[in-house]
C-alpha cells in the first residue's frame, strides 16, 4: 500500500465522519426547531449562533478565518 493509498482511505473516512456529523447537526436543528428544547439537552442553534458570533467579534480575521472553514466544509 503507498502512502497515496494511505491518504486516500484517511480521506474518505473524514468525509464520511464530516457528511455523518454535518447529518446529525441539521437533524438536531430541525428537532429544536419542531420541538422547541435541545437534542439530549444541548441547545443546537445557540452554539451555532454563538460560534458565529465568536467569528463575527473577532473583526476581519474572524471573518476571514469563518471563509476558510466554510471553504473547506464545501471541498
Amino acid at each position: 500500500m503507498n502512502m497515496k493509498n494511505v491518504f486516500s482511505t484517511i480521506n474518505d473516512a473524514v468525509s464520511g465522519f464530516a457528511g455523518v456529523l454535518g447529518g446529525l447537526v441539521s437533524v438536531a436543528v430541525l428537532g429544536q426547531i419542531i420541538f422547541g428544547a435541545g437534542t439530549l439537552g444541548i441547545d443546537v442553534v445557540g452554539n451555532i449562533t454563538a460560534l458565529v458570533g465568536g467569528f463575527a467579534s473577532g473583526g476581519f480575521v474572524g471573518f476571514l478565518a469563518l471563509i476558510v472553514l466554510l471553504a473547506l466544509w464545501s471541498d
